[in-house]
């Protein structure tokens, strides 16, 4: 029988900011926002989606665009939640207290929640910064009863780095989620094995991973309101009605799930830089230095990490909150700044409506490999090496001055 952890922190980005200024905690906290920049959306330090600057209070500051990161328990009870944007939080709770955040900061603490699980198990698959699945199947002679392991490393966690987690155990991966959310916060719940649909039953069905809040609207006039009401519709009729969508809930209702838990690889996935304005813009050359200044960034992590990436994708989101997205696959991977920016800005220019304004822009690149394979012919093997040495140099020079002592010049026009 499997025995899998979900370990979720809780709060985690705002109990972090606790741990270092005590005098936050059973206060309104908000992670999330910056100051507003100066000029018309140029991007400064306080836009980059990654916040690698130290934290900075902004209760009294004028809050740009943005959304809520993380919300204290205090926080949440006048309604503010994950993803609301930053303004309607400040309408909500006008005395919270707003902090621009650190993810260089968050990134070093999850690491050590990370260092912790994977004591108990190689087993440890990380959702996100602040949640994993950990498999302790096998491991009782190790640890002892599933039960006392469990709460151990909830103590350890706390005792260690002074944060909280609630944790989840079950059989399988989706009971062990939907129990460590019941159990919020700081709490430990255990589903014992054959009880999952007496334990399913009286739920709402938006307890159900995967079911939002559209996806609720639409059970709730087939009169589904509670996963018993979901778990008696037959399989044919959830087929029918919605696709393969349909089968995950038949199995979902009745607390199946036969995905297994896999151990983190070493290498991310893929490597992306966005930025939010402060001001929506419609001018293709400030977007178009905006993108050259993101790609700059990213194509710079990517040679950092000795990564090369085979896939660029583009991001725009208007000011009507519609987001778009385009990609494209190069001939060989390649961490080559003019390569990768010269494929996103085609993007741009096709995806590009210059009568709707854009609220934010970004770059993402995927498909990474540790080889370059790189398919030069005669006529650019020269070309190839000598770029490779310059941008040796550029990321030598960049890592003794700091990243913006050299910069394309479309990167410095979106500064200024």
């Amino acid at each position: 029988m499997k025995e899998i952890l979900h370990v979720d922190m809780d709060a985690f980005f705002v109990s972090v900011e606790e741990v270092l200024d005590p005098s936050l905690k059973g206060k309104p906290v908000v992670v999330g926002g910056r100051a507003t920049p100066a000029g018309n959306g140029a991007i400064t330090p306080q836009t980059e989606n990654t916040l690698t600057n130290p934290k900075k209070i902004l209760a009294s500051a004028p809050l740009a665009r943005g959304v809520v990161s993380a919300a204290s328990y205090a926080a949440r009870k006048f309604g503010i939640h994950s993803a609301m944007p930053i303004a309607r939080a400040k309408r909500l709770c006008p005395h919270a207290i707003f902090l621009r955040g650190s993810h260089r900061l968050y990134s070093e603490y999850s690491a050590k929640v990370f260092e912790i699980l994977r004591s108990y198990s190689p087993l440890v698959e990380p959702m996100s910064l602040d949640e994993a699945f950990v498999d302790l199947t096998g491991c009782g002679k190790l640890h002892g009863p599933i039960l006392k392991t469990a709460e151990r490393i909830r103590n350890e966690i706390r005792d260690r780095l002074g944060l909280n987690a609630s944790i989840g155990i079950a059989t399988n991966k989706l009971m062990a989620k939907i129990a460590s959310a019941y159990c919020k916060p700081n709490g430990m719940l255990w589903i014992a094995p054959g009880k999952e649909q007496q334990f399913l039953a009286p739920l709402p069905i938006k307890r159900i991973p995967g079911i939002g809040s559209k996806g609720c609207a639409r059970l709730n006039r087939m009169s589904v309101k509670s996963v018993a009401d979901l778990s008696r519709l037959p399989l044919e009729l959830l087929e029918e009605t919605y696709g393969k969508w349909g089968a995950s809930l038949y199995r979902k209702a009745r607390g199946i799930s036969n995905s297994p838990v896999s151990a983190e690889t070493e290498d991310p996935r893929s490597i992306s830089r966005e930025t939010t304005f402060a001001t929506d813009s419609i001018d293709p050359l400030f977007l178009e230095s905006t993108l050259s200044y993101l790609t700059e960034k990213t194509a710079a992590q990517l040679r950092s990490n000795g990564l090369f990436a085979s896939t660029v994708a583009l991001k725009l989101r208007y000011s009507d909150f519609k987001t778009v997205t385009r990609s494209q696959t190069l001939g060989w991977p390649t961490a080559a700044d003019h390569t990768l920016l010269k494929t996103v800005t085609k993007l741009f220019r096709k995806l590009f409506n210059d009568k709707t304004q854009v609220r934010l822009i970004g770059v993402a690149l995927s498909s990474l490999t540790a080889h370059p394979c790189r398919q030069e012919d005669l006529f650019d093997l020269k070309d190839g090496d000598r770029w490779d040495g310059l941008y040796q140099g550029i990321d030598r020079i960049r890592e003794k001055y700091g990243f913006r002592s050299i910069l394309r010049a479309t990167s410095g026009n979106a500064r200024k």
